[in-house]
């Protein structure tokens, strides 16, 4: 039986474990005494409970094959709430209100039920505020929307014409509110979540979780990216006063970003000029990023903002793809140092 923490085939050796119980119990210990929390199981292909109960010590070892888990740091484990309810929200958004039946609608109700009672526990959790964006009132507001729905079906159910009032509300009211106010709104949060997610992410960095640190910094890589992206878009659409506040959470990820290396470099006394691609180190690498990066205040302190665009999409995307190749490379060395 071979098993697979996020993807890392782990090396220990089973001795008197009779059942995926007793496997994973240790696995989910070691998980709550280091931050990280159990997302996903997976025995030879079937998606399991999360949770580690006793319904696993039926299943013996001699019959499994593959264990594969997904831990989450705190951090991302609420990253992934908000991610979930915006990919439902998304759900909604595209919805035919003309192919809504009577089910649909039951659902669509638990599903705004479910909406606001996340939100703001989710973000919380994320360390940000109600009050950012106007998420209050989004929130006050879809409650009102719900309510609107609440009568409709309640009240009118009686007559033939109940199901066409549902579906002009959600066609001509619900619909576009989510499109236009709570979307928008929710991309907003999502990413000042993903950058919080970071922020705590780079801290309490220590030996037991240095490899795991590290070969997750890659998962931020888009993000990174589309921030950068989003600084260019603005630049050159003339929103200069959106670019420089798209700038400031560039400046303020990478900053997290480099955090990680240089605590994982300093825990496990790895030395960047040994890490090499094709006879070019790590440090090198950084070395040319932070030039570029001189390069780029310099820019902004002329307001060359022609310059400024060209050097984000045309020279730092690449040396932040660049030096994210190398992390395959740490991990291996760390894994090593394990050993």
């Amino acid at each position: 039986m071979k098993i697979f923490i996020n993807g890392k085939e782990l090396s220990a050796t089973l001795e008197n474990e009779k059942n995926a119980y007793e496997v994973l119990k240790p696995v989910e210990e070691w998980c709550n005494s280091n931050s990280f929390l159990i997302n996903r199981i997976i025995i030879d292909e079937k998606e399991l409970s999360p949770d580690i109960n006793k319904e696993y010590e039926a299943m013996q070892i001699e019959n499994i094959k593959k264990i594969e888990i997904e831990a989450l740091s705190h951090s991302e484990y609420y990253l992934s709430s908000i991610i979930s309810i915006i990919e439902y929200i998304e759900k909604v958004s595209k919805t035919d209100s003309a192919t809504l039946t009577e089910n649909d609608i039951e659902a669509l109700k638990d599903g705004i039920f479910w909406i606001l009672d996340s939100i703001p526990r989710a973000i919380f959790l994320c360390n940000m505020n109600l009050e950012t964006h106007g998420i209050i009132h989004i929130l006050k507001m879809l409650e009102v929307k719900l309510e609107r729905l609440n009568t409709i079906t309640d009240n009118e159910k009686e007559d033939e014409e109940y199901l066409d009032k549902v579906k002009e509300f959600f066609g001509d009211d619900l619909k576009p509110f989510i499109n236009d106010k709570v979307l928008p709104t929710m991309e907003l949060v999502l990413e000042d979540a993903k950058i919080n997610t970071m922020l705590i992410f780079a801290n309490d960095i220590n030996e037991n979780n240095a490899l795991y640190k590290i070969g997750t910094l890659p998962k931020f890589q888009p993000f990174i990216i589309e921030i950068l992206d989003e600084v260019v878009e603005k630049l050159q659409t003339g929103k200069d006063k959106e670019a420089f506040i798209y700038a400031e959470k560039f400046s303020r990820i990478v900053g997290l970003s480099f955090s990680i290396l240089s605590k994982v470099a300093e825990i496990c006394s790895i030395d960047y000029s040994n890490i090499k691609i094709e006879n070019i180190s790590l440090i090198d690498a950084i070395n040319d990023f932070n030039s570029m990066m001189n390069n780029l205040l310099e820019a902004f302190s002329n307001e060359d903002y022609i310059s400024i665009a060209d050097l984000l999409e045309y020279e730092i995307k690449e040396k932040i793809e660049n030096i994210m190749d190398y992390i395959p490379l740490l991990e291996e060395y760390i894994e090593r140092l394990n050993v």
